[in-house]
């Protein structure tokens, strides 16, 4: 096999390390993010399809909550 080769590989297998990284820091991203339930939102009374601690998007953004 040539040099060439080798580099080639090595650099494959750098970036299917780099995306493996990548998909597990995505993955205890997104399992972190709260469950949401529909209901009517606390602070504008609207309903939604998915409120966190009760809270819509639209008012959790306009209110800085989290």
């Amino acid at each position: 096999m040539s040099d060439r080769g080798d580099i080639i590989d090595r650099a494959n297998d750098r970036a299917a390390e780099f995306i493996g990284d990548r998909e597990a820091a995505i993955r205890r991203a997104a399992a972190a993010i709260p469950a949401g339930e529909p209901g009517d939102c606390e602070r504008c009374g609207l309903p939604s399809p998915r409120l966190v601690r009760g809270v819509c998007a639209p008012c959790r953004d306009r209110y800085g909550l989290p």
